[in-house]
Parts: structure tokens; sequence; C-alpha cells
């Protein structure tokens, strides 16, 4: 599979993301998908196009899945085989492509593992520049030198050292698990910005929740992996009485 790749500069890390935010709009169709109509005509009209994001309107999308989706902003300029890195593409590749379409400057990448979408659509963009196509890196590519984030969320309280057992997840196969418990159910998007150390991971986790409408926890249980694990998500799911979010790159 191909990914779509843009390059933007943004003033601000909040002005990128504001570019690609879709709550408003993922949270006014939860709205109209569970709530019960209200009589008003204005009011139980489906969501109109203009709540979603700059980026889908640029593009012509309803939405776009995160889980093909990378999206970084810089600081501090970074190289190439940074960039490659994060978005999960061939170092060289993707320097080549710069250079080949003379890419300027830029703080920010978009990568988009969509075959859905074509390049007259994705040529769209307007606030950030569309460079082309590569190749995406498969989990077996990834398998030796990258990890990945599993999350479960839930209410129950666990115990913490047997919590792995319980799962049936080898422990020697795990470089870190992240259990958290709150006596008080807090927000969830509080807990995870606290508990997972890698901001751009526990931002990711927060958007997934909450297009999930999974908004608040009292358990939080977060496993760092090598590529090569594969995980039965809905069995340890079962077992520990968890709620499954999804599975994250770790950068």
């Amino acid at each position: 599979m191909k990914m779509h790749i843009w390059l933007g500069t943004f003033g601000s890390k909040e002005e990128f993301e504001k570019y690609l935010d879709q709550r408003k709009y993922l949270e006014a169709w939860t709205v109209y998908d569970n709530e019960p109509p209200t009589g008003n005509e204005a009011e139980d009209a489906e969501p109109g196009p203009e709540l979603r994001c700059d980026f889908c309107k640029e593009l012509g999308l309803d939405t776009y899945d995160e889980d093909l989706m990378v999206m970084k902003y810089y600081k501090i300029p970074v190289d190439h085989k940074t960039v490659a890195h994060d978005i999960l593409a061939d170092e060289k590749e993707f320097e080549s492509l710069c250079k080949k379409i003379k890419a300027g400057s830029f703080n920010s990448v978009i990568a988009y593992d969509d075959n859905g979408l074509n390049e007259k659509a994705a040529l769209g963009s307007r606030t950030v520049k569309y460079i082309g196509k590569l190749p995406s890196a498969s989990d077996e590519d990834l398998s030796g030198d990258s990890s990945f984030h599993y999350l479960w969320v839930g209410k129950n309280k666990l115990d913490k050292k047997n919590i792995l057992g319980h799962a049936g997840i080898d422990k020697s196969k795990v470089v870190k698990t992240n259990y958290y418990h709150t006596a008080k159910s807090d927000k969830l998007d509080n807990i995870l910005i606290l508990q997972v150390k890698d901001y751009n991971v526990a931002e990711k986790m927060i958007l997934r929740a909450d297009e999930m409408n999974i908004l608040t926890a009292n358990s939080m249980l977060d496993l760092l992996v090598k590529g090569e694990l594969e995980i039965d998500v809905e069995s340890v799911a079962d077992a520990l009485g968890m709620k499954y979010i999804g599975k994250f790159v770790s950068h």
C-alpha cells in the first residue's frame, strides 16, 4: 500500500492540530446517531459539512481514518531521516521525492495510507503541499526496531502484579506495563496525558477514545511491546473486563 504525503508550515502546533481537528464533526454525528429525535427539523438534521476540519474540506473528505494516518509537527528543524521514520517511510525514497518536487522548508507532515483517495483529490489541499505517494512500511518491516502501544480502559481495579498473567501475555515480550487506577472516575484525557509519557501517542489515544465516545475511566492499561508480538486484543479485554481502544506506533 502507498501513502499520500503532504508537507506544511504552521505558526504553532495548535494551528496544525486545529487544521486536522474533526472532533466537533464527529461529536455532532455521535449525537445525531444516538440521541432520539426532538421533533425540531433544524435540530434533527444531519450535521453540516461545515463542521469538518479544514484538511477534510480541502480534500473533499467526509472524515479520515486516524488508524491510517500519521500527523507530525516539529518545533525545531529535523532531517529527512527523522521525518521518514515518523511517517514509516524509506528515508532515501522520502528525501528523493522532496528533492524531485523541490520541497522547501516545512515544519509538519501528514501521511495517509488511503488507497481510496485519488491524487486529484489529494492535490486539492491548499494549506499543505501535496508531494505525492510513497510505499508505506508494513508491520513486518518495522518489527525489528519499532514498538507499539496497546491501550485498554475500564472501571475495575486490577491486581497490577498479575495483569499480564491474567491476560495470557508473555511478560518477557512486553517492554513496559503501564497500569493506572483511580477509585473515582476521571476524565480519560487527563489520565492519558499524565500517565503516557509519549505526548504524541497520548494525543492519538485521546482522539481515538473521543471517537469511541469513551470520555471517562477508572483504569488504564498501556502495554508497550515490540512489533513482532501479536496480541489477541479482544481476549485481553474479556479477561480483564476492559475496553480495547487501539494500537499506536511508538516513535
